[in-house]
C-alpha cells in the first residue's frame, strides 16, 4: 500500500474542514452562525496561527479524505509540561467513504509530530469508542480525573469560600 499523502491544511481548505468536522463527525450540517465563526476562524489562521495546526489527506479535486486538527497551548512549567507547552488534539475524522485506509492514523501522526516539533511535551484528546484502537496504538493512554464545566460556575452557595488568610468565610 503505497503512503498516504498528508499534508498540511491551508487557508482554502476551510470549507472542506468545515464539511468532516461538523456534517461528517455529527452527521449533520452545521447552522449558519457556526459555519461562518468556523470558515471565519480557519481561513485567517490556517497557515500563519503557529498555535492552530492541522493536517489533511487530499483526495483531489478540492475534496479531502480526512483531518486532524489541534491546538498548542502555553500554561506554566512544571513536571508533567516541560516548556509549560501542550497540546490537545480537537478533530480527527475521516470521510465515510475512505474509512480503513489508513488516513485517520496518517493525519493523527502528522498533527501530533507537529505538536511535539512546537514543545508540546503532552498531547492530550477526547476519544470516541470507535477512535480508541488508533489512539491506544499510538501510545495515548486514559488519564484520570479529567472534568470540564460548560456551563456557568455553580451557585456561591454551592461552593465553601475562603478568607484571604486561609480561613474558612
Amino acid at each position: 500500500m503505497p503512503p498516504t499523502p498528508v499534508r498540511p491544511a491551508v487557508p482554502e481548505d476551510a470549507e472542506e474542514l468545515l464539511r468532516l468536522r461538523v456534517d461528517v463527525l455529527t452527521g449533520r450540517p452545521a447552522d449558519d452562525a457556526w459555519r461562518g465563526t468556523f470558515l471565519k476562524d480557519m481561513q485567517a489562521r490556517l497557515g500563519t496561527d503557529p498555535h492552530l495546526l492541522a493536517f489533511v489527506a487530499d483526495g483531489g479535486d478540492g475534496v479531502l479524505t480526512a483531518c486532524a486538527i489541534g491546538v498548542v497551548y502555553r500554561g506554566y512549567d512544571g513536571p508533567s509540561y516541560p516548556g509549560g507547552l501542550w497540546g490537545r488534539v480537537h478533530t480527527v475524522v475521516t470521510d465515510p467513504r475512505h474509512r480503513r485506509e489508513g488516513l485517520a492514523e496518517a493525519v493523527t501522526r502528522a498533527l501530533v509530530g507537529a505538536l511535539q516539533e512546537r514543545g508540546c511535551s503532552s498531547v492530550e484528546l477526547i476519544a470516541t469508542s470507535e477512535g480508541l484502537p488508533l489512539y491506544g496504538k499510538l501510545g495515548f493512554e486514559p488519564a484520570a480525573h479529567y472534568l470540564t464545566l460548560r456551563q456557568p460556575l455553580a451557585a456561591a452557595g454551592s461552593v465553601r469560600s475562603v478568607a484571604p488568610d486561609g480561613r474558612p468565610g
